[in-house]
């Protein structure tokens, strides 16, 4: 109990870190609003967006393990989701219940540590990774869904602007026009599914990178959904790796859309929780 009273909050904070639809492919729309006849880049791009899902809500049972700094935390779960409305991931332990909670919202982001009765609650521009990686509450839903994104606009719209390179098996979706980071889409060739999102930096003195790898692919909803996430952030200080195994996918919309705070618990800021967690 000790042990996770004292790792609960910092695997919520690490998740926090880590974290940073089908077109017709009779015609393309540039940004400039003309059309001209798809190439076959155009429509291989057109065939990833298509593996967007249809469904409005997802749930799953989860388990994950934790590696922060070469030490292990595991715990159980589920995740949540409503398309444009909620992520929420709730982690639990045996006999216990529900130890702790995150709630990604398209204002704010929710952390509740049950353990030790705080939480904290933050806009997504008090977050400084987020806003470094113009990562919004669209680009997170990405992430969870398994999609291609666009950091801060409709990947759709901006869908001309990614370069597509073949290497047999993998093809790659490369978006190198943001001014900061550089946005890598790893893609199965034959079906087109995303394998791989990488988000890195492009100031080659700054090793820090987040990767996100997909596997498992189980049928889900109008297409397939990854029942195996691996999400890895490699920084200066802090080395989080987190492994999500997904089981028990459905659609399920009949569950509250947000969590609603006890009096009882304490809000703190999350540089405070930083402070009293890093080892």
């Amino acid at each position: 109990m000790k042990t996770l009273k004292k790792y609960l909050p910092l695997l919520l904070l690490a998740l926090l870190t880590l974290m940073a639809s089908c077109s017709s492919t009779k015609s393309v729309v540039s940004d400039s609003g003309k059309t001209h006849k798809p190439t076959t880049e155009d429509i291989y791009k057109l065939k990833v967006l298509s593996h967007a899902k249809t469904s409005k809500a997802f749930t799953a049972k989860m388990h994950l393990n934790l590696t922060l700094n070469e030490k292990d935390v595991s715990l159980s779960g589920s995740l949540k989701m409503k398309r444009g409305e909620v992520i929420q991931l709730s982690l639990t332990f045996p006999i216990i219940g529900e130890v702790g909670r995150m709630e990604f919202t398209p204002e704010s982001v929710l952390i509740i540590d049950r353990i030790n009765t705080r939480y904290v609650k933050v806009p997504y521009s008090k977050i400084d990774f987020l806003q470094k990686s113009n990562l919004d509450f669209n680009s997170l839903e990405a992430v969870f869904w398994n999609e291609v994104f666009y950091p801060g606009a409709d990947v759709n719209a901006k869908i001309s602007e990614y370069s597509v390179s073949s290497a047999g098996a993998h093809t790659l979706l490369s978006l190198n026009t943001a001014p900061k980071l550089d946005y890598a889409f790893l893609t199965i060739t034959e079906s087109g599914l995303l394998d791989r999102t990488t988000v890195s930096s492009k100031n080659i003195s700054d090793q820090s990178a987040l990767t996100c790898i997909y596997d498992d692919f189980v049928k889900f909803d109008n297409g397939k959904f990854p029942s195996s996430v691996k999400i890895k952030f490699a920084g200066d200080k802090l080395n989080c790796g987190l492994d999500i195994s997904l089981s028990s996918l459905t659609t399920s919309d009949d569950w509250a859309t947000h969590t609603n705070v006890s009096a009882k618990y304490k809000e703190i800021d999350a540089e405070s929780l930083l402070k009293n967690l890093v080892p």
